[in-house]
């Protein structure tokens, strides 16, 4: 009974700003999600819009734990090698963009967010990427994940991955809390989940960001890892860049791989092509020459 009780507490601590709120919205709207107003017509027009899709010129904020060498390439926004068309996968990356659309809709016209895709650029250390939301009034930003491991994050938490990415955010947006929201692909279920800006995890970021930079800096590719050296295990099968990389030591030499024309390094557009964009500098770091 006692162990009951705590859990119960516990996750109610976690849904404590989002939840609430939105519970009341679904129960005063069982039709279902409209377009309420114009100003969400016009962001959601915003964010289905087509865009480039380049991912070029900034370090992303979901990316900072992945190979090195592989953000560097993408930096400069190689092409990567060909994939034959998986029209699941590509089913799924649809059910995960309206996933979080539908999250967008329903929070806005709750009046629970301000705004949806807010880029964010931190110009010293090239780091830029697009929240999911914020509330400018109450100061914290929004992150829906979908998930197959719903009853993991129940019992343990956010996920390490997800809090050093939301950190990432704040790192670039001066903003100190994050509400990550799980929701369960296959019941729709969902917890919230409150993250404070962590300046042990902030000073980890600095540290990747800042060996980025100087990568880019001085020309020189950060390190191979081991078991792409040896040709083996799931990093290197799944790596998008593994035919070309290990040929490379030097940054410049990426251009080779680049399509000659003009590329966008508009760092101040986010993920979904809007312009809602917030400079954050630290004051931390080296300055870089763009």
């Amino acid at each position: 009974m006692a162990s009951s009780l705590k859990q119960h507490i516990r996750i109610a601590k976690r849904n404590s700003k989002i939840t609430p709120k939105l519970h009341a919205w679904l129960h005063n709207h069982p039709d279902g999600i409209k377009i309420a107003t114009e100003e969400v017509a016009t962001k959601v027009l915003d964010i289905l819009k087509p865009s480039s899709g380049d991912r070029s010129g900034v370090f992303h904020p979901s990316e900072l734990y992945n190979c090195q060498r592989h953000q560097i390439f993408n930096f400069f926004g190689a092409p990567v090698k060909y994939q034959s068309y998986n029209p699941t996968l590509q089913n799924l990356f649809n059910d995960g963009h309206f996933r979080h659309l539908r999250w967008q809709i329903m929070l806005l016209n709750a009046g629970i967010l301000t705004d949806v895709e807010v880029g964010v650029f931190m110009p010293e250390y090239r780091l830029g990427g697009s929240m999911d939301g914020v509330n400018d009034k109450d100061g914290w930003m929004f992150e829906l994940k979908g998930t197959s491991q719903y009853q993991q994050v129940i019992r343990k938490g956010a996920m390490p991955q997800h809090v050093k990415q939301v950190n990432a955010y704040l790192m670039a947006s001066g903003l100190e809390q994050a509400l990550i929201v799980y929701e369960c692909k296959s019941s729709q279920q969902w917890v919230e989940m409150e993250v404070q800006k962590d300046p042990k995890v902030v000073d980890e970021l600095e540290e990747i960001l800042q060996s980025l930079n100087q990568a880019l800096e001085t020309g020189v590719m950060p390190e191979v890892l081991d078991d792409c050296k040896n040709k083996t295990g799931p990093k290197f099968a799944a790596c998008p860049h593994s035919e070309a990389c290990l040929g490379i030591g030097r940054t410049e030499e990426i251009a080779t791989f680049v399509p000659v024309g003009p590329r966008s390094t508009d760092s101040g557009r986010n993920e979904s092509g809007n312009r809602r964009v917030r400079l954050r500098a630290s004051g931390k770091g080296r300055p870089t020459n763009r």
